[in-house]
């Protein structure tokens, strides 16, 4: 699909972001991301259309309806921003994203607890990945030798597994496990989830996930049975040193990248306040949109007169410190978890009444199409 189709397709195209938060400034970029019903023979064929992003010099984004419908079901942030923009950050609105926006509040529900949360600590991560990047950052490349490993591992990838388990659940503390568990639950947010909202069909998803927690659990017991005692010694300290070398290499390669990417003057600010302070704002955001969503029901992406001036702040002035934002997104965590609980939110949205609703849009975008031809 060329751009000149996906532009004639586009239901809905607005500015998002820094922009439609209202924490711009002179420099920030004008992105835009939108929404189409693509062409019939994707909606019924075997051809597949998930997004549009060739727009030279252009920072444009544009998504399949189906996929979009589904990730704002599941309250997915960045969905539910579009979901949601402010009305002068509006390009392209037709009449089958405004059906949407009059039904939108059948999308929200507890869901925004995980998803807000969730995102909202992957930037506490980035800030803190960032910032050990800046104030620790490794001094060489990482090899194997120096960890007494051989070039090649003796493990096959199935069995360093199993080592790797028995090794590592001798190094983890008694207090902090509950901390493990929590980054656990973080990971499938961040990365398990979206594939399974990009590769497994919306009525299967929980069928889907309760199988794979059940599959993990049974091979974590199995795991557990055979106790570091059925393990030679040799091999879990060789997998030990396995584990210590691929975090050391991860850690090399991530501030490589981190290095080759960063933006000048994002870096000067986070040279300056030694953290990034985009990350910082970006999450204070999430966390306070939580919050409202779980007491009111609404989401505010304009952050005009609410905290857009704070959350500048922030981003441009770093005024408060890493440690003034690690507590407050803690203690704000406390406080979703709470509200969780309380609030009137639906535990999950009505899929049948969305499905029923996308229906219904598809075909009358269809028939109204063919009326034109």
């Amino acid at each position: 699909m060329d751009a000149q189709v996906v532009d004639k397709c586009t239901i809905f195209l607005a500015l998002v972001g820094s922009r439609a938060y209202g924490i711009h400034d002179k420099n920030s970029d004008y992105d835009k991301k939108g929404v189409l019903i693509p062409p019939s023979k994707y909606l019924f064929g075997t051809e597949i259309f998930e997004q549009f992003c060739d727009y030279p010099g252009e920072d444009k984004v544009i998504f399949d309806f189906k996929k979009v419908v589904n990730l704002i079901a599941d309250n997915n942030p960045n969905m539910l921003d579009l979901l949601f923009s402010p009305e002068k950050c509006i390009l392209t609105l037709k009449r089958p994203w405004e059906i949407i926006i009059e039904n939108r509040d059948l999308f929200l529900s507890k869901r925004c607890r995980h998803t807000y949360s969730g995102y909202a600590f992957t930037q506490l991560r980035k800030l803190d990945d960032h910032r050990r990047f800046l104030l620790n950052p490794p001094k060489v490349k990482p090899e194997r030798k120096d960890y007494g490993l051989p070039d090649v591992s003796i493990f096959p990838t199935a069995q360093l597994k199993a080592v790797a388990y028995a090794a590592v659940r001798e190094f983890i503390v008694e207090e902090d496990k509950g901390n493990f568990i929590n980054e656990l639950d973080d990971a499938y947010s961040t990365y398990v989830m979206p594939i399974f909202d990009k590769f497994i069909k919306p009525e299967f998803r929980t069928l889907a996930l309760d199988n794979l927690q059940v599959g993990i659990k049974a091979q974590a017991h199995t795991l557990r049975s055979l106790g570091a005692s059925y393990i030679k010694d040799e091999y879990l300290e060789a997998a030990t040193k396995e584990l210590k070398f691929y975090s050391a290499y991860t850690e090399w390669q991530q501030y490589q990248f981190w290095l080759k990417n960063r933006n000048k003057a994002r870096a000067e600010l986070e040279r300056k306040f030694t953290y990034d302070t985009k990350h910082a704002a970006h999450m204070v955001r999430l966390i306070r949109m939580c919050k409202e969503i779980l007491e009111t029901g609404k989401v505010n992406v304009d952050r005009t007169n609410i905290d857009a001036e704070e959350l500048k702040a922030i981003r441009y002035n770093g005024i408060w410190s890493y440690q003034e934002l690690v507590d407050y997104a803690r203690k704000m965590d406390d406080i979703a978890e709470q509200l969780y609980r309380s609030s009137t939110l639906p535990e999950l949205p009505d899929t049948y009444k969305i499905k029923d609703l996308y229906t219904s849009i598809c075909e009358e975008h269809i028939r109204s199409t063919a009326d034109k031809t």
